[in-house]
Order: C-alpha cells, then sequence, then structure tokens
C-alpha cells in the first residue's frame, strides 16, 4: 500500500468521526481549513490579490464576513485560469494535475488541483461506499469519459482495486460505446455493481427491457447527470437495484450523496463549504431552490472560493433524524442549461416522463430542446413513418411544464451526446434572467 493509500484510509477514518459533528462542531472545523487556504490565495494566487479585500478589513482576516466575497462564476473561471493558478504552494498539499471539464456551450475549462485533492475526494466517495454496505471485494463495472484510451469498446479493460484497500476487480469501458455494447460487454462480466451518468441508466434500461436481456446489480450508483423518479423506477424494475445518487463537479470532487437512513443528500462538508443561494445572493431557507456556490477547502493549486458550478439545487433541512449530522440537500436539479426559464422570469426544471412521449410519438431517442422564453422543441429520432401527434404533445407539455409554453415536433436523424459524453434529455437555449 502506498503514502496515497494510506493518506485515503486515515481520511476515511477521520470522516467516520466528523460526519456525527454538531453544528457548532462542524463550523469550527471548516474554519480551521478554510482560515490557511484564504492567507495563501490572498498572497500566492494573483486573482484574489483584492478580490478576498472583504474578509481582510485593515489587513486581518475576520472569516465572519465571508459571505461577502464576490461569487466566482464559471465564466469569471475560464476567463481568468492564468490568474487563478497559485504562483507557489506549500509542500503538504502535493503534485499538481491539469484537468479539462467537459464544458457547456462549447467552452471548456482547465483548471489545477494538488493531491490532497484527490485524497479528500477518495476518502469522500469511500464514505459514500460505507454508507451503503458495499463490499470492496466483489466486482465494480463503470462507464467512464473523457478517456476512451484507457478503456475502449468492445472490450473495454479491468484492473484490480476499484475501492482503497480491497481487492475487487474493476471493469471499464468507454461510455461512447453503443448501447447494446455496453450491454453485451455487462452481460459477459456479470458484475455486482454498477457506475453510470443516470441518463445512461435510463437507455441502458430501457434497451435491456427491449432486448429481453437479463441484468441484475446489487448496487447502482448515479454519477454527474440529475435523477429523476423515472430512472429510479427503471432501474428497479429492470436491474433489480435503485439508484444511488452521487453529486458532484470535475472541479471540486463529491459535494454530497444520497443518504441510505434519512433519504437526503449529506453535504461533504469536511471538504467544502457549499451554499445554496437565491439570485440575490441570500441563502435559501429549507425546501428552497437556488444556485450552488461550493468553496473548496483543499485545492490550493487553484483555489475556488465561492465557486458558482452552474447548478441549481434544493436546500435541506437544518435538522433530520439521521446518526450523520452532515448539512443537507433534498435535491439535485441540475445544470442551468438543463433548466427552462420562462418568460416572467420563472426558473423550472421541466420534470417530464420520457416514457410518455410515446403516446405522441414514435422514437429512439428524444430531447426536449427550450429555443424561446415560450416555446421548446421535441426533438426526435422516429423509429418509423407514423405522424407525430403534436397537438397532443403540446397538451401533455403544457400540463407537466407550463401552459405556456408553445411545441413542436422535429424528427431528426441523431441526438448527440454532449463533449462528455452525456445524453441531455432537456436543454435550454435560451439566456437566464437574473434578478
Amino acid at each position: 500500500m502506498d503514502r496515497y493509500d494510506k493518506m485515503v484510509l486515515q481520511f476515511r477514518d477521520v470522516l467516520a468521526e466528523t460526519e456525527r459533528l454538531s453544528p457548532d462542531e462542524l463550523q469550527g472545523y471548516q474554519e480551521k481549513l478554510l482560515e490557511p487556504l484564504l492567507l495563501h490565495a490572498r498572497q500566492h494566487v494573483p486573482f484574489y490579490a483584492q478580490r478576498l479585500a472583504p474578509v481582510f478589513p485593515g489587513g486581518k482576516l475576520d472569516l465572519g464576513r465571508f459571505n461577502e466575497i464576490p461569487v466566482l462564476t464559471r465564466a469569471q473561471a475560464q476567463a481568468n485560469a492564468k490568474a487563478l493558478a497559485a504562483v507557489d504552494l506549500p509542500p503538504h498539499v502535493g503534485n499538481v494535475e491539469t484537468e479539462e471539464t467537459s464544458g457547456s456551450t462549447g467552452r471548456p475549462f482547465v483548471h489545477r488541483r494538488n493531491s490532497l485533492v484527490t485524497i479528500a475526494n477518495l476518502g469522500l466517495t469511500d464514505r459514500v461506499l460505507r454508507w451503503w454496505d458495499f463490499d470492496g471485494n466483489k466486482t465494480m463495472a463503470t462507464f467512464i469519459s473523457r478517456h476512451p484510451e484507457r478503456a475502449p469498446p468492445p472490450g473495454g479493460t479491468t484492473v484490480t482495486g476499484w475501492r482503497t484497500g480491497f481487492s475487487g476487480k474493476h471493469h471499464l469501458i468507454d461510455m461512447w460505446a453503443d448501447t447494446d455494447v455496453q450491454i453485451d460487454w455487462l452481460s459477459e462480466r456479470r458484475p455486482h455493481y454498477l457506475t453510470a451518468y443516470s441518463s445512461t441508466l435510463l437507455a441502458l434500461a430501457e434497451r435491456v427491457q427491449k432486448r429481453g436481456t437479463s441484468l441484475h446489480f446489487e448496487r447502482i450508483n448515479s454519477i454527474a447527470t440529475a435523477m429523476s423518479d423515472e430512472i429510479r423506477q427503471a432501474c428497479h424494475d429492470v436491474f433489480g437495484a435503485r439508484p444511488i445518487d452521487q453529486y458532484g463537479a470535475q472541479e471540486v470532487g463529491l459535494m454530497a450523496c444520497e443518504c441510505a437512513v434519512c433519504g437526503h443528500y449529506h453535504v461533504s462538508a469536511e471538504a467544502m463549504r457549499v451554499e445554496i443561494l437565491r439570485d440575490d445572493g441570500t441563502p435559501c431557507s429549507p425546501g428552497e431552490t437556488g444556485r450552488v456556490v461550493v468553496t473548496s477547502f483543499y485545492n490550493y493549486a487553484m483555489p475556488f472560493i465561492r465557486y458558482e458550478i452552474g447548478d441549481y439545487a434544493v436546500a435541506g433541512p437544518v435538522k433530520v433524524k439521521c446518526p450523520v449530522k452532515l448539512p443537507t440537500l433534498t435535491g439535485v436539479l441540475g445544470r442551468y442549461r438543463n433548466t427552462f426559464t420562462l418568460k416572467d422570469g420563472r426558473i423550472i426544471y421541466p420534470y417530464v416522463q420520457i416514457g410518455r412521449f410515446r403516446d405522441f410519438i414514435p422514437f429512439g431517442q428524444v430531447q426536449v430542446v427550450q429555443t424561446a422564453y415560450d416555446a421548446v422543441e421535441v426533438r426526435y429520432v422516429p423509429l418509423s413513418d407514423a405522424k407525430a401527434d403534436e397537438e397532443g404533445l403540446q397538451a401533455y407539455l403544457r400540463e407537466a411544464i407550463d401552459p405556456s409554453l408553445n411545441v413542436r415536433a422535429v424528427a431528426v436523424d441523431d441526438i448527440p451526446r454532449s463533449a462528455s459524453g452525456k445524453f441531455e434529455d432537456f436543454l435550454s437555449l435560451v439566456p437566464r434572467h437574473r434578478a
């Protein structure tokens, strides 16, 4: 076992204690991590030299004014990537590596992180596996993205040890593989567990059911895209397992995960501060939907301080009946580009059962695209020459989403995935209003 593995296991043991801290104790724990990060960023990261002035009145750090630090948008981070990189680093944070997010609207973001971030994220992921009773000696299958050379279809690759300290086989295949190739690959390997994007899970379940194939998993990890009740039900019915929703972002790691006891999402508060904010910048009340803003405690190479991820989430209750005392989210709604902004300024997430579209159009694949504040296109790959019931489709979407929408059905040859390999069932092409 190498040094990094030992550090992951040590952090795992720490997390078993810190997840039970009281709110006041947790705040103290966070402040001990936040203070050196802010001092470092002010001194060694050009972008923050003046930006952190609100928390350094008179040159002395005042964490009570943390919320006065301006929110960092993704567009600002992209435009200032060079200035966000630290010119000097403390030795304890480890080596620096560079990653590139898939980006949205064709604008990827190249960011840096030090080894301490990776170690913390592995520890946080291991905690999720503990919460949900994963056995690291059993087999895991994972659909990976961004690195097709690592696990090219149709055979993918197999390595040992998908969980630190255990010897279970890890089967990997690039997620750009055709769904039928994925099914054949899984059928040959019969893993105990599966990790995939939620949108991939729905497409996989529907295709498995259509083919009459038998695939079952003890556990399913859902990552990267927003979860829905339809996906949960499809996985339960077809695979015999309800997916576990993990919420994260490439820049900061695992931000929250569903709890096996209380059902809420517990925030990874020992590694980051997560804020759910209204458009005016004030904190959301429990049950209220807002923008996700995160501060990563361990990334000194490129500090993300009050970084607006680009997602909406629902603030959770302050107290829940659960042995885990970490802050909660009630739900994660996904990217701004997957929400619809209406004429009156309302921002909604279009909860619609994809399966219902078969009542109106014969599709192999479908995507709902907002093209104007009051207009959507239902783009579909047709399975037959049957004419779409556009009137019925509009009535359904007006009832399910909003009565102001004008709906058009558009047959297409193909619906491409995003740059990271995700299927996006809902996509908005209109700009967001902001009060």
